[in-house]
């Protein structure tokens, strides 16, 4: 009975250290069973935010920068979530998108960012991705596609990867970027909303966005491609969201929006580089013209 209760008082004692075993995974009291320590998953996307960076350019400007990062930093003051050290970064890119790595590095492409027309909208995508990382969604994923002992096995965060690192690092890359199931879609979306609200935004802003990424999409499922989608349709989303919006604060209806503030601090100087940025094309093509003239 004694070694019983040791051992129990021993794996107790493991999960406290390591911050594994039942934990909250939403603000809505949802809990699962993570056997990967903070420290491990800390470390998996340390390591993909570095392969990250290497091959995509970051924003230069300290402008827009400082406005994301400030507004992630007010829906990770509320997201419930403490181990971890968000950082919010913009990858300089015309993509449509955003992601989240597993340790709190999150990503906005100014793609996304010219898309959106008000300060609550960016709050909500940052809130959203936010939602993956409380959720530890990713984490969640390659536990039932490696195993613990062999993701507890990796190591990392030194100058060369091993086989198995690349290996995992790779299947993380793919999850993050290209999406997750439509239960987790919808999880995010519906944390994201809340996070949204919490922090001081109107989180009517998550259905706008939504709208806004429905409207430029390329391509629109019918019923019947539907049933054979991972992600869940962006209309699914919108039901989504407005149920969870309904049972919200009735106050939150009533919190801002910032247009103004976000033109200021983001549209204005993207519309400002994207002038730059053709003027130095025009310059180059100028250039290239007289050489080829003067060859001629």
């Amino acid at each position: 009975m004694k070694i019983r209760y040791a051992f129990i008082c021993l794996v107790v004692l493991i999960f406290l250290v390591t911050g594994c075993g039942v934990v909250r995974t939403s603000p809505f009291g949802e809990t699962s069973l993570i056997f990967i320590p903070t420290s491990q998953e800390v470390a998996l996307g340390r390591q993909l935010a570095k392969e990250i960076e290497k091959r995509e350019k970051l924003c230069k400007d300290p402008v827009i920068n400082e406005y994301v990062a400030s507004i992630g930093k007010k829906i990770a003051a509320v997201c419930g979530r403490r181990d971890i050290t968000y950082k919010y970064k913009v990858i300089e890119s015309d993509e449509l998108n955003a992601f989240a790595l597993p340790g709190g590095w999150i990503y906005v492409y100014t793609g996304l960012l010219k898309a959106l027309k008000n300060e609550a909208q960016l709050a909500f995508v940052l809130a959203h991705e936010t939602g993956h990382v409380v959720g530890r969604h990713a984490i969640r994923r390659l536990q039932l596609i490696y195993g613990i002992n062999f993701l507890l096995s990796l190591t990392l965060g030194g100058k060369n990867l091993g086989p198995a690192e690349k290996e995992v690092i790779k299947v993380l890359y793919s999850l993050v970027v290209n999406g997750y199931t439509r239960k987790e879609e919808l999880e995010a979306d519906a944390m994201g909303a809340y996070y949204t609200g919490k922090a001081g935004w109107n989180p009517v802003a998550s259905v706008e966005t939504i709208k806004i990424l429905d409207s430029l999409m390329k391509f629109k499922p019918s019923g019947v491609t539907e049933l054979f989608m991972d992600h869940p349709t962006n209309q699914k989303r919108i039901v989504n969201l407005n149920r969870w919006i309904s049972n919200f604060p009735r106050e939150w209806l009533k919190n801002p929006f910032y247009e103004d503030r976000y033109k200021d601090n983001v549209l204005r100087r993207l519309k400002i580089e994207n002038s730059k940025h053709r003027k130095r094309d025009n310059s180059s093509r100028s250039k290239s013209f007289e050489k080829f003239s003067r060859a001629s």
